[in-house]
């Protein structure tokens, strides 16, 4: 976990942003392997341009010629010369690759002339065709109607000689293909309409045949007119019927009047019947009238209608006794004067008429109109049945007629489509689907083609950059350790707090192994100078510490026994107290083995204070004080879990100026991260040339989720030899130093010091002079 990770994690609307940052780190990095092994690049490189050198040196040249072939295809039914859209694409690709084809180079080839087949001189002949190709290349460009044809030869001639080759057998072989192809064609049409024809003329014979049987008028039928035999059915067939419902109202109106005539009703009411069944004027004549009669009453009506109408419209401009108004008066009267006296003869002869001889005179007229209509209706009956046995006749002859009729038409439409297309293939024989004409002849070129000295030494720069990185980032991967004190930094997002020699072991126990107490002036003992002032300076509560690693052997304890060391010889009360249970190193290192500590506090009972001061032990140095480990336990997590640890860190911070607690590696046990949530924070310590990074960013993951915070790291035991510029080294010159007076001024102005983070390129260079460790510092 990062620090921006302890602080709460990444906001949702950033996560971007981060992973661009964290690709950007990746390749900064990357470039920062790449300048630290400038010499693997170098080799590299070098290596590469040797190969290039010597491969221009010792490869044939090879000479390019092209053409350039312009495409129009010949399509009548196009108004443009060349399809468009995806049509045209297949076109342009179909003969692309035709230009390649084996068919199309076997036949330049046996066109080429002998002296220009320098290319194929040691090819079996077998093979020709493959080695000629492998030159050849053809090219189109999109959305327009070119293709480039390519060959690369030894001899500038004869790259011309095979580009002509190529293209003149193409245009043979398009052309050739073409004729062949229409011939065929030509062939299967013209048999195809001959068969036509043959079937035509049989059945515009059958089609004749069935005219003469049938009687056939030429009526188009499409104009809706009807054949006459079966229109003369249909009108046979609608009189029938009116002759029967005619026969029926005459049956219905004979019955009636018989009864009525049974039941001596007035005959005179059943007129209208008479009327209806045998028409007016034959009642009109049973009763002693005429037409003639009727003709001259319906005239008088009328001028009576028409002399009253003249008569009012006069009246309101004359007076009475006007000679127009009198004479129009007297007409008047004489009319209706005339009409009643009809009126009244009508009248008088109607009831003249005797009801029992109107009763058999009204029977026998519609006797007789019964008989009439039956024998007209058995006349027509038997004509209809004739005309509708000789329209079924007709209909079955017509049907056959009209399915002879369209056989024919449809014979004769496909004849004509047969036509069309003879004519077509007939006109377009000579000429072939498409048009290639050269718009760029093959020229030779003087110029080489392969190689190319500017694209081959640039290849071969590119891929000797590229070889060296990929063998530093291999390299880097498999090696899977801190490179330098700032990609340390940069990955775990932690300062580097100090970076520390190799120490070498001193004799003896207490004090006296620990180096800043033996040499306060060494070189090696400047660092721990360093991290004294990173961490007194750095703004953050720093009172009560975690001293840490990632994994055993990395130097906790060393660093542990010196920082205390250093917070003392400035004046700071400080106690070290070991909490490593397991294997108490700081208890080793001061010879406490046996004697009571952290153990006995943690599992007894009272107060803590007391119990811690007669644990306590006084060590040779002023102001500094060790609690040792005590006896091992093999609970050494749940005892530092217990209440009885924050206590005595309590007692601790009341008592000291600077605690420092030595705790064991935190990727193999949990005490660490269980004291870390105790104390302000914890310093890890890192040594780079052991330590794996996977294992460091694991440890400082884990003090991050346990909720401890992580002022550091501490680079431990770090060499000055330089192996590559993976090496790591600080860089203090041998022989720098201080007075015992330089030493009082520093302890009197340290809180004025500056925390120092090594700004090293690589753990390992060469050894500095006192002024580069000052600026260093």
């Amino acid at each position: 976990m990062t620090a921006v990770d302890q602080q709460g994690g990444f906001p949702e609307e950033a996560a971007h942003e981060g992973s661009l940052a964290d690709s950007l780190h990746g390749l900064v990095r990357l470039l920062r392997l790449m300048q630290r092994n400038q010499a693997t690049l170098a080799w590299c490189v070098a290596g590469c341009t040797v190969i290039a050198m010597a491969y221009y040196v010792a490869a044939p040249r090879f000479y390019s010629s092209t053409a350039k072939l312009l495409l129009i295809e010949q399509d009548p039914d196009s108004v443009s010369s060349v399809a468009e859209g995806g049509r045209a694409d297949d076109l342009m690709a179909t003969h692309r690759e035709l230009v390649k084809s084996p068919v199309v180079l076997q036949n330049a080839i046996s066109d080429l002339p002998p002296e220009h087949r320098i290319d194929l001189e040691t090819i079996n002949p077998s093979h020709w065709v493959e080695e000629l190709g492998r030159g050849l290349s053809a090219s189109t460009v999109r959305r327009t109607k070119f293709i480039q044809v390519s060959y690369k030869s030894r001899r500038p001639e004869s790259a011309v000689a095979v580009v002509n080759a190529v293209i003149n057998s193409y245009l043979h072989f398009v052309e050739e293909t073409h004729r062949s192809t229409a011939a065929e064609v030509l062939d299967v049409l013209t048999i195809e309409r001959d068969q036509l024809q043959s079937e035509l003329l049989r059945k515009q014979k059958l089609l004749q045949e069935a005219r003469e049987r049938c009687g056939h008028l030429a009526i188009d039928q499409k104009d809706g007119v009807v054949d006459p035999m079966i229109g003369r059915a249909i009108h046979l067939n609608d009189a029938l019927m009116e002759a029967q419902q005619r026969r029926l109202d005459l049956q219905g109106s004979l019955a009636s009047v018989a009864m009525a005539m049974a039941r001596g009703d007035d005959m005179r009411n059943y007129l209208s019947v008479v009327e209806e069944a045998v028409g007016e004027q034959m009642m009109l004549a049973a009763l002693g009238l005429s037409h003639q009669d009727m003709e001259m009453l319906t005239s008088q009506q009328q001028r009576l209608m028409e002399t009253q109408d003249e008569l009012r419209r006069l009246s309101p401009h004359y007076g009475p006794n006007h000679p127009q108004i009198k004479e129009l008066t007297e007409q008047v009267a004489a009319l209706q004067q005339y009409l009643s006296s009809y009126h009244a003869a009508s009248g008088s002869r109607y009831a003249s008429i005797n009801n029992g001889d109107l009763g058999p005179m009204i029977k026998r007229t519609l006797e007789q109109s019964v008989a009439q209509a039956m024998e007209q209706e058995r006349i027509l009956a038997e004509s209809f049945e004739d005309a509708r046995v000789n329209a079924a006749r007709q209909s079955g002859d017509l049907v056959e007629l009209d399915m002879r009729k369209r056989e024919v038409e449809r014979l004769e439409s496909l004849h004509d489509v047969l036509f069309e297309k003879i004519a077509a293939v007939d006109i377009h024989q000579v000429q072939a689907p498409i048009r290639a004409s050269i718009v760029e002849e093959p020229l030779p070129e003087e110029t080489p083609v392969s190689p190319r000295f500017a694209r081959l030494f640039g290849s071969a720069l590119v891929g000797g950059v590229l070889l060296g990185a990929g063998i530093v980032f291999i390299r880097d991967q498999l090696d899977d350790r801190f490179a330098s004190p700032d990609e340390m930094s940069q990955q775990l997002e932690l300062p580097v707090l100090s970076v520390v020699r190799t120490l070498n072991p001193l004799p003896g126990t207490g004090l006296d192994a620990v180096h800043m107490h033996v040499d306060a002036n060494s070189v090696e003992a400047e660092a721990f100078r360093t991290l004294r002032t990173s961490l007194t300076l750095r703004g953050e509560e720093t009172e009560r510490l975690v001293i840490s690693s990632a994994e055993p052997s990395d130097g906790k304890t060393t660093v542990s026994s010196n920082l205390g060391v250093a917070f003392a010889q400035v004046g700071k009360r400080t106690l070290i107290i070991d909490a490593d249970l397991r294997k108490p190193g700081m208890t080793s290192l001061m010879g406490l083995k046996g004697h009571a500590g952290v153990t006995d506090i943690l599992i007894c009972e009272g107060a803590i204070g007391a119990l811690a001061e007669r644990c306590l032990v006084k060590t040779g140095l002023d102001k500094l004080d060790v609690i040792p480990a005590g006896p091992r336990r093999p609970d050494a997590a749940e005892l530092l879990s217990g209440p009885n640890f924050g206590e005595l860190l309590a007692w601790a911070e009341g008592r000291y100026d600077q605690v420092l607690v030595d705790c064991p590696p935190v990727l193999a046990v949990s005490d660490a991260q269980i004291i870390g949530r105790l104390v302000d924070g914890v310093v890890v310590v890192v040594t780079p040339e052991k330590n794996h990074r996977r294992l460091v960013v694991r440890a400082c993951d884990s003090f991050l989720h346990a909720g401890c915070h992580v002022h550091g790291v501490v680079a431990n035991r770090i060499s000055n030899k330089s192996e590559g510029g993976y090496g790591y080294g600080y860089g203090y010159g041998y022989g720098y130093g201080h007075s015992d007076e330089e030493e009082r001024v520093e302890e009197k102005v340290e809180h004025d010091l500056s925390p120092v983070e090594p700004a090293a390129a690589s753990w390992r260079r060469p050894t500095e002079g006192p002024a580069d460790a000052d600026r260093a510092a």
